[in-house]
């Protein structure tokens, strides 16, 4: 099966794809250079890792079950039979005989139907593309359409307990509380034939003027100095790319800041990622912030001690929290007085049905400490010397 892969309505490559989606080869030349997937090509087969990263997880959810419904042969199947189409960006492949446009196809303006979390429409009534063959995550999840015409994220979670979904609305609350107006806000809903009480959906933030690049395409598309961390290594880039780079240290910072009262341990690199202007190309801030669900101790044991408390790993630009405080110049942009009170966090966790009370408690209880330990931080404590521990 021969298609170009494309960006809106620029040819990029040409390509061939087997019969369950795997893309075989593509052509060396590269029409549109600039336009092409901004990430590591180190590799000859970099368009191919591309493709293959593109297509939504099979442990996501009941993907494998679904894929099986349909009759595909697994996910790259899925993402070819919706040409690779996304809400998150303007890449897709037109097939080499088609005169298919991106007005013809794209989902920011044309309407879909299927929702991954609940029933499937009758075979006929679904327009023929979907976005969420590009969904990424292992998080169950769905693109819908409101019936106002809202483009929302609907998001469940990995058990019968809401916490995730619970811990996103808490985040919202806290940027809100704290005026930062750049974040996603999440708000509850239930979800019907699911085991937990709560699921909860965001807005889309992109458009067709702006695109998301993740902090990983962005790291990988660039050779990282053996002195500079992936961390500066990110500025540095992003300022090339036009943006404002003492803006993203703020954004960044207090990203940083605000994942370490809330515990969450799951701010890799493409939960980190930038607004790039469609005809520019120029970044132009950091993404509102998103995929905070694994806050508050979610799938853990919370720390008992304030030692444990300090010892916690993370996926991000660091390998844990204390050291990603470390990159902090401006400990003011929180303000302790608007955090979220522990009465809030209890009551939130309260809505579940399912969440044991003395879980919430302990939750309650860690979320204090921590709250404590980021004022003595702000304080200028050097919290590195409070653990009893050679690891870090």
């Amino acid at each position: 099966m021969n298609y170009l892969i494309m960006r809106k309505n620029d040819p990029i490559a040409a390509a061939q794809f087997s019969e369950d989606g795997s893309m075989i080869r593509y052509s060396g030349q590269i029409l549109h250079p600039e336009l092409a997937p901004l990430q590591s090509r180190v590799s000859s087969g970099w368009l191919r890792d591309w493709w293959k990263a593109r297509s939504i997880p099979i442990s996501q959810g009941k993907v494998s079950e679904m894929l099986q419904k349909k009759g595909l042969l697994g996910p790259e199947d899925f993402l070819i039979k919706n040409l690779g189409l996304s809400l998150t960006d303007y890449y897709w492949i037109k097939p080499a005989i088609s005169d298919l446009t991106w007005e013809d196809v794209n989902l920011f303006d044309n309407d879909f139907q299927e929702n991954l979390l609940t029933d499937q429409p009758e075979p006929g009534t679904s327009p023929e593309f979907t976005p969420n063959s590009s969904l990424q995550g292992q998080l169950e999840k769905t693109w819908t359409i409101t019936e106002n015409g809202d483009r929302i994220l609907i998001k469940g979670n990995r058990t019968h307990l809401s916490a995730e979904s619970i811990n996103e609305v808490i985040a919202s609350e806290f940027h809100l509380r704290q005026g930062y107006d750049n974040y996603t806000p999440y708000s509850l809903m239930p979800i019907k034939g699911k085991e937990y009480d709560f699921g909860c959906y965001s807005k889309m933030f992109t458009s067709q003027q702006a695109e998301l690049v993740s902090a990983y395409a962005v790291v990988t598309s660039e050779k990282q100095p053996g002195d500079k961390s992936s961390y500066e290594h990110f500025i540095t880039v992003c300022g090339t790319h036009g943006m404002d780079t003492e803006l993203l240290r703020r954004d960044l910072e207090y990203q940083i800041m605000a994942d370490f009262i809330l515990s969450n341990r799951d701010r890799h690199l493409s939960n980190v990622s930038v607004i790039r202007d469609a005809d520019t190309l120029d970044f132009l801030r950091m993404a509102p912030i998103y995929d905070s669900g694994k806050s508050l101790f979610v799938d853990a044991e919370v720390p008992s001690s304030e030692n444990n408390l300090l010892r916690i790993q993370t996926q991000s630009f660091a390998s844990s929290e204390l050291k990603l405080l470390s990159y902090v110049t401006d400990r003011s942009l929180i303000d302790i007085a608007k955090l979220p009170s522990a009465d809030y966090i209890r009551k939130m966790y309260q809505l579940d049905s399912q969440e044991d009370p003395e879980r919430i408690e302990r939750i309650v209880k860690g979320y204090e400490k921590k709250v404590a330990l980021f004022e003595a931080f702000q304080n200028g404590e050097d919290l590195k010397k409070r653990v009893v521990s050679k690891y870090l």
